[in-house]
């Protein structure tokens, strides 16, 4: 590996990295994660580079597939959200109801749980900033980085999504 290679890499960090942030919704850790991996793989990769592309498209291509990678090992099938839902549930339970409907309230937070299991990582948070966190869209597109009409468009799909796991399973 040649040192202009290294100083080519060293001088796309930023932009790699900020592209990484936007493709990560805004999830910095990740992003940082994945862009030494990204490094990484890229150097010692480099003699297949065929310079059919821009070194930057070829090292973004890189850096996705480790963003992937991350997320994959984070957010594996039988990983569990980990959202307080009980909890706010619980403040919502009213005393006075009777323990089948208590039953049947822990039962709908379970199943609802499951459901979000089964999302995508990227739909999973668009549901848990507006419906947890009660995050306007504004907000929802500040915080993942893309415009509130595609918070908008995400949200809808989430949504269908999630309505149809719930009708096929519950």
């Amino acid at each position: 590996m040649s040192s202009s290679f290294e100083k080519s890499l060293i001088s796309l960090s930023k932009p790699l990295l900020k592209f990484l942030v936007k493709r990560a919704h805004g999830d910095i850790e990740a992003a940082q994660d994945a862009l030494q991996d990204t490094f990484i793989a890229a150097s010692r990769s480099y003699h297949t580079f065929r310079h059919k592309s821009s070194l930057f498209t070829w090292v973004c291509k890189i850096g996705l597939r480790r963003l992937a990678d991350i997320y994959r090992r984070k957010f594996n099938r039988h990983s569990t959200l980990v959202v307080p839902l009980s909890e706010k549930i619980d403040e919502l339970i009213d005393p006075s109801l009777s323990p089948e409907e208590k039953l049947s309230l822990e039962e709908l937070t379970i199943q609802v749980r499951e459901c979000l299991n089964h999302l995508p990582p990227a739909y999973r948070h668009l549901l848990e900033l507006k419906y947890y966190q009660n995050l306007s869209h504004r907000e929802i597109s500040v915080t993942v980085g893309i415009s509130e009409r595609g918070v908008e468009g995400r949200l809808y799909r989430a949504k269908l999504l999630f309505r149809k796991l719930f009708t096929q399973h519950f």
